[in-house]
């Protein structure tokens, strides 16, 4: 989408960053000797409504742009807007943040190569990592080939949203990941099938071994009656060969990306993962 980000700037009257910004937000700091790692309460001074219309209006503008083009925009933009209606000058800082970044890549590309149209996925979740004790799932769709596990390819669809309920633990929070992702999953099988594609099992991989094995039927639950909607759906949909379950590390996870912030070197080493800079149109 040449010229879109470099219209936006000028929309919003945003000057070129003096020094480059190749991370979107900055990662929550490391509370050394906290058992649980939650995300700080903001305090800053609230903003004045014309300051929040303002920043509703940026998010408007690059919700479109991550959808179509830009995927590393997602899981920061899912945050801002999750705090939109009550803007505080902290919020505002990452807005401006995040706009640096966007004129330090205005021109983002996504990547397709020839496959043979077999929809997988990653899954991912990040435990407490939103404010009010509330955590993030993440998932990351692209076309793949048979039997082929390693093969990357642009994603159709990047998931990135706050889990509706406050997750028990980190486990949950990725048993819960995972029944966002099949959902999703659902309608681009059909879609597919519809375009002449037939689909084998839909693989969705996952970093964790509690919810691969509950999912799997590898565990048997004790006290998981929080759980209990969310892994009967997904061993329910495993019956019916829709989907298959995988466990791999976190490190090849493609998912994790977009579940929390990132320090910036780890958003500068995987951006190419998802996107490619496209030379700037003259």
């Amino acid at each position: 989408m040449p010229g879109y980000i470099h219209k936006a700037l000028i929309k919003f009257q945003h000057p070129h960053p003096k020094q480059a910004q190749h991370a979107p937000a900055t990662a929550i700091p490391i509370m050394y000797g906290a058992k649980i790692q939650e995300a700080p309460k903001d305090t800053s001074p609230p903003l004045a409504p014309a300051q929040i219309k303002r920043i509703q209006d940026i998010v408007g503008t690059l919700v479109y742009y991550a959808r179509a083009v830009d995927p590393t925009l997602s899981a920061t933009l899912s945050s801002i807007a999750s705090r939109q209606t009550k803007g505080t000058q902290k919020l505002e800082e990452e807005v401006k943040q995040l706009l640096d970044y966007c004129a330090t890549h205005p021109n983002s590309g996504v990547r397709y190569v020839a496959s043979d149209m077999i929809l997988n996925a990653h899954s991912d979740a990040s435990y407490l990592s939103e404010p009010d004790g509330r955590s993030r799932a993440g998932g990351h769709f692209y076309l793949s080939k048979h039997n082929d596990e390693n093969f990357n390819n642009g994603a159709i669809l990047t998931l990135s949203t706050i889990i509706k309920h406050v997750m028990a633990s980190a486990s949950e929070a990725e048993l819960a990941a995972l029944f966002y992702n099949s959902k999703a999953a659902v309608p681009l099988r059909v879609t597919l099938q519809e375009m002449g594609h037939p689909q084998p099992p839909t693989l969705i991989t996952t970093d964790n071994t509690t919810a691969h094995g509950l999912t799997t039927k590898l565990m048997t639950p004790k006290a998981a009656k929080s759980m209990d909607m969310r892994f009967h759906f997904l061993k329910c949909r495993e019956a019916q060969r829709q989907f298959r379950y995988l466990w791999r590390r976190a490190h090849t996870n493609r998912a994790d990306y977009h579940t929390k912030k990132h320090p910036k070197k780890h958003y500068i080493t995987n951006r190419r993962n998802y996107v490619v800079d496209m030379p700037r149109r003259q």
